[in-house]
Formats: structure tokens, C-alpha cells, sequence
């Protein structure tokens, strides 16, 4: 059954950041309107801790998305794809010393709560140095899927120290606090969480997407400084154990292929 929700027609404004006059918009979208998607914010407001929203007193930096990448690798030539990071069959990463190359992150890299950078493609270190500003990431930046129908509203913490950038399709989200970053991600993985995200999807037949200023409006409830702290740390130790299982499975499947070469 469908769902059904009647509003007053002033709930449907939107402010935005503009200058301009009469800098507001309508939003008539239903998912914005039905309970599902509004109660989220409004139960993260009534927190007993208060409740944040991702803006700048917060963070680093404005919320922006990285761009699209000029790769170094072809697509036709699998052994052309090398970056620092990147997953060897041997179970290994390459390092500085094996290549110059940096890993660029694509929304199917973004799954839920952690980044698969073996997913990844490559760009020259010279891309990633002009592009750094706009689409560079760091451990601990937040990272949200933005846009394609499957993928968007993934969220993930960057937990690698090796060098990277994100494609258009993926929003950087940038915090003082990392403790911060981790424990958002954690309420944002949530079913309250991923339903302010759907609220502010705009878009149909799989060409949907959420800006960046839309990011801004999520409410986030606050926790004590203690249950952020435990509710990131075990964010953290989820994607180590990510880490410490792929990084297995390579040496495993590569002890295996030596014993099959072996054996033959």
C-alpha cells in the first residue's frame, strides 16, 4: 500500500544558502514529506543530548563532492592498474616503491561502513597533486555515496593512510573531531539514519542524487562524549577486521595458486 501523509503547504519550504532574494524552494517530493522519512529529525532532535547538524562549526570544511578522474590505467590491460595501497596477488600492497600512482575511489568502493580501495582505478601523482584540495581524502573523512540508484546514501570512514581521491558520485564530509566522523557514520548506517538521507533525494528512474547542502540539513543525535567515543571505536574495529580479513584472504589465495603451480 502506498504510503499517504497531508501536510501544511508552508512545511514544503526549503531555505537555502543563496544571497539572492527569495533564496527558498518547495519541496513536493512525497518521500520528503511521508513520517517515515520526517521522524528521523525530528526524534534526533529531542535527543536528552541535543542533536548536531553537519555544519560548519563542525568541520573542517564545506561538504563538497570529489571529480571526475583522469585515470592512469586501462581498462583493456588489467596489469596497467597499480596504486599505492592497491591489493598484490601475492597478499601484499604496493608501496611508494613500487609505484607513484594513487588510488581513485569509485561509488561501488563506498559499501556500507567501510572502503573497499581494492575496487578502486588509478590516477598519476601528478593529477593527485593538482586535485588534492577538491578531491583528495584523508583518514577519517566521511564518505557518502551522492548519487545512482543501489549505491547512493552508502557511508563509509576513510580508514586507510594511504593517498586517494573520490570520483564526482562521492561527498567528503571533513571533521574537527574524528571521534566525531566515526560516530556520525555509525548513526547515518542506522535505518533512522539512512532514512534522513532518503528524505532529501531528489531524482527518479535511477537518476537520483543528494547535494551536498542537503547533507547540512541531517540531524544527528548526540550522545555522551563516552558513548561516541565506544560507538565510533567499534566503527574503527569493524573495518580493521575488514582490513585484517582481506589482507588473509590475499596471502591465502595467493599461498594456494603457488601450491597448485606446484603441483601441475
Amino acid at each position: 500500500m502506498a504510503l499517504f501523509t497531508t501536510r501544511p503547504f508552508v512545511e514544503a519550504v526549503l531555505s537555502t544558502k543563496s544571497d539572492i532574494s527569495g533564496s527558498t524552494m518547495h519541496v513536493f517530493e512525497p518521500e520528503f514529506h511521508q513520517e517515515i522519512y520526517r521522524s528521523p529529525a525530528e526524534i534526533a532532535s529531542a535527543s536528552a543530548h541535543g542533536s548536531f547538524q553537519l555544519a560548519d562549526a563542525i568541520l573542517q570544511e564545506p561538504i563538497h563532492r570529489g571529480v571526475q578522474p583522469e585515470y592512469s590505467d586501462d581498462l583493456d590491460d588489467p596489469d596497467s592498474l597499480a596504486f599505492i595501497g592497491m591489493m598484490t596477488p601475492d597478499g601484499t600492497r604496493l608501496s611508494k616503491n613500487n609505484t607513484d600512482n594513487v588510488a581513485a575511489i569509485k561509488s561501488v568502493g563506498i559499501r556500507s561502513g567501510y572502503v573497499d580501495i581494492d575496487s578502486s582505478r588509478s590516477v598519476s601523482s601528478e593529477f593527485f597533486r593538482l586535485r588534492t584540495k577538491r578531491a583528495g581524502v584523508q583518514r577519517n573523512d566521511l564518505l557518502i555515496n551522492s548519487t545512482g540508484d543501489g549505491t547512493i546514501g552508502r557511508v563509509a570512514v576513510y580508514h586507510y593512510d594511504f593517498p586517494a581521491v573520490v570520483d564526482g558520485h562521492v561527498s567528503i564530509i571533513r571533521f574537527k573531531n574524528p571521534d566525531l566522523a566515526w560516530y556520525t557514520a555509525a548513526y547515518l548506517l542506522t535505518n533512522a539514519g539512512q532514512h534522513q538521507i532518503y528524505r532529501y533525494i531528489n531524482g527518479s528512474s535511477g537518476q537520483v542524487e543528494i547535494y551536498p547542502q542537503d547533507f547540512e540539513r541531517l540531524v544527528i543525535p548526540k550522545a555522551s562524549t563516552k558513548e561516541i567515543s565506544e560507538i565510533g571505536n567499534q566503527l574503527k574495529l569493524a573495518c580493521t577486521h575488514f582490513e585484517s580479513f582481506r589482507t588473509h584472504l590475499g596471502a591465502t589465495i595467493a599461498q594456494a595458486t603457488q601450491s597448485s603451480e606446484k603441483a601441475s
